[in-house]
């Protein structure tokens, strides 16, 4: 089967399963038992997926498994979307996180939550994952997955424990998103090292309260506010805080900041995000759409999960090459935002952007159009549907 990694292919993991012993210890965190019966569930389903040769294994990486009461949910719209999409075209899923990778006998596993929907089920297939349902839970040998959606709010930098082991599906070219490219991302600071000479509000690393000082004094004056980030955050709005310059316990609450998040990014708020930002969504370098955000009452926060509203937009000619710019300075990442103000002041890069408003705004269906394409990659064409389902 063709991989769509631009990584020769190692062929080293294409081996049979072999009966486990004790498993490889690396940390109490991540050790597992895989027992007897729990290898012969793996050797049970791979049977099943070997017979049928237009049905991928599909893994999506992620620190839960669900964020709400749903029971599989992903928190992001697009990634979501795309689950959703290829549960409906009948490819095998499963999820696993960081600490359920672990090697046994050299060779790379993870302990799996497999995933299916319901024989009988009925609705929109762009929202599926509302149906999926975990099936099993038993190790999968990585070299078994065909492809893998690295989502990667559980990891925060090149030192994260068992991204050795998630390197193995970088070799044999199984991630959508390349470990590089998503570290590229999660690292709020890379945009001000990638495209300094585009506009962007005042940026800073800090990694000590003595650095986040310096970065302060070179704060502008004219408002009261600064933005205060995790700097290896993974988007959602998520360890973004506004503070004021005058709050008398500001050292205390950036030194808790620090201690939650070691390294802090430091950054001008612009006032003009209360007129909304914009999301530029490319995928493969194509220009998707864009729309503006609007936050809502009371929140100064634009993201859609903080209930912010969602706007078609027209970029004008500037706006656009200022996305085009900041995209291709990405070139490893092949979906990702570009979030920037109306002035053309570019605030931060996302991996994997929500699909919920290009959906609702244009009828673009990205998890129809992420599928779409790797399926050409790994099948040769699209898969089409269970049961002649149609999809937006």
């Amino acid at each position: 089967m063709r991989r769509f990694s631009t990584l020769e292919q190692d062929n080293s993991f294409n081996t049979m399963l072999q009966l486990p012993g004790e498993v490889e210890k690396r940390g109490m965190s991540n050790s597992r038992d895989v027992t007897r019966h729990e290898m012969g569930t793996v050797q049970s389903f791979q049977q099943t997926i070997d017979s049928n040769d237009f049905s991928l294994l599909i893994a999506f990486e992620s620190k839960r498994l669900s964020y709400s009461d749903l029971e599989v949910d992903l928190h992001n719209s697009g990634i979501n979307q795309i689950l959703s999409v290829a549960a409906a075209r009948g490819h095998r899923l499963c999820h696993f996180s960081m600490s359920d990778l672990y090697l046994h006998e050299g060779l790379p596993f993870a302990m799996a939550s497999f995933l299916a929907l319901p024989d009988s089920h009925y609705g929109n297939p762009l929202e599926y994952h509302h149906l999926l349902r975990i099936i099993d839970k038993c190790p999968v040998l990585l070299s078994e997955i065909d492809l893998c959606f690295f989502r990667a709010d559980d990891v925060r930098h090149s030192g994260t424990p068992n991204l050795d082991i998630l390197h193995t599906l970088e070799k044999s070219g199984t991630l959508m998103e390349s470990i590089a490219a998503t570290l590229s991302t999660n690292d709020k600071y890379e945009l001000v090292v990638r495209v300094p000479d585009v506009p962007q509000p005042i940026t800073c690393a800090a990694g000590s309260l003595d650095e986040a000082r310096e970065a302060l004094d070179r704060m502008p004056g004219n408002t009261k506010y600064f933005v205060l980030k995790d700097r290896y955050g993974y988007g959602c709005g998520q360890g973004v805080h506004r503070l004021e310059f005058t709050d008398p316990e500001l050292t205390e609450t950036v030194n808790t900041y620090l201690a939650r998040y070691n390294h802090i990014i430091l950054q001008e708020f612009c006032p003009e995000v209360g007129e909304g930002d914009l999301v530029v969504t490319f995928f493969d370098g194509k220009l998707l759409a864009p729309m503006r955000r609007e936050a809502v009452p009371g929140e100064w926060k634009t993201n859609y999960s903080l209930g912010a509203n969602q706007y078609p937009h027209t970029l004008t000619s500037e706006q656009e090459r200022i996305a085009r710019t900041v995209q291709r300075a990405f070139p490893e990442c092949r979906f990702l935002s570009v979030d920037m103000l109306q002035s053309g002041k570019v605030l931060e890069v996302n991996a994997f952007p929500g699909g919920k408003g290009l959906l609702e705004l244009y009828g673009i269906a990205v998890g129809n159009i992420v599928m779409d394409q790797l399926e050409k990659e790994l099948l040769g064409m699209p898969k089409p549907l269970l049961r002649e389902q149609k999809l937006l």
